[in-house]
């Protein structure tokens, strides 16, 4: 049984090797993919503001040729006014005169509100544009940074691995599957000493005659409560 248990202590060595080397993996795919959700964010930001800006533009040149149209117009109508000696047509024109000034004062304060808008969009858009460059090209420099970091772990992933098929073949299939549920279930920790007539895994006290049993090697033992793998070491004689 010392063999046996000591096959399960290497392979559970080489698991939380792989599981580490594995977790690296995945935080540095991680970085990556932030990096690129960064620049995707910005980059749909700076269309959306873009495409306000583009169309404000269309609406304001539109706004302010409408001013200048209605301005000539009451240059017009005050010509006319000028002319008419007739009261029932100088009250009209004076109406017509009046409504396209109050037009004209209208478009004045949308143009207005338009010009207000603008300036914090244009100051957003200046600053999106930095920002995506930047992130854009921290997104290049660390997909070559990382191609080399992730190339170097899958391989030493792939090492573990061909380490572990060949550790898996002298362990009893049931106990291999045992040890297995353990691993994922006890974050990795599927065989634990048994020290003091305590499982180092649980931290609970085990039954004095299992302890005793423990130590003869006779037989694979888990602990009552977790179920964990239980393994002693003898403690090195110091002679005198």
């Amino acid at each position: 049984m010392r063999e046996e248990i000591a096959r399960l202590m290497s392979l559970q060595a080489i698991d939380r090797e792989l599981r580490e080397l594995e977790r690296a993996c995945a935080t540095i795919t991680e970085r990556i993919e932030q990096l690129k959700s960064a620049a995707e964010q910005y980059e749909g930001e700076l269309n959306q503001l873009t495409e306000e800006e583009q169309n404000t533009g269309v609406a304001q040149r539109r706004m302010e040729k409408e001013l200048a149209e209605g301005e000539a117009r009451i240059r017009n109508k005050r010509m006319r006014l000028n002319q008419v000696r007739n009261d029932k047509e100088n009250q009209a024109l004076v109406h017509e005169v009046d409504a396209l000034r109050e037009n004209n004062q209208r478009l004045e304060t949308e143009v207005m509100a338009l010009m207000e808008a603008a300036q914090p969009r244009a100051a957003r858009i200046a600053e999106l544009t930095t920002t995506l460059e930047q992130t854009r090209v921290d997104l290049t420099a660390a997909e070559k940074d990382i191609a080399v970091q992730l190339e170097d772990l899958k391989i030493s992933i792939s090492k573990q691995r061909i380490d572990r098929d060949l550790m898996v073949r002298d362990v009893q299939p049931s106990l291999l599957q045992r040890y297995e549920t353990l691993f994922n279930r006890r974050n990795g920790l599927a065989v634990a000493e048994a020290k003091g007539g305590t499982c180092q895994g649980c931290r609970m006290r085990l039954p004095p005659q299992l302890y005793n049993e423990l130590q003869k090697h006779l037989q694979v033992h888990y602990c009552p409560n977790c179920q964990r793998v239980l393994y002693f070491e003898e403690t090195p004689r110091v002679e005198e």
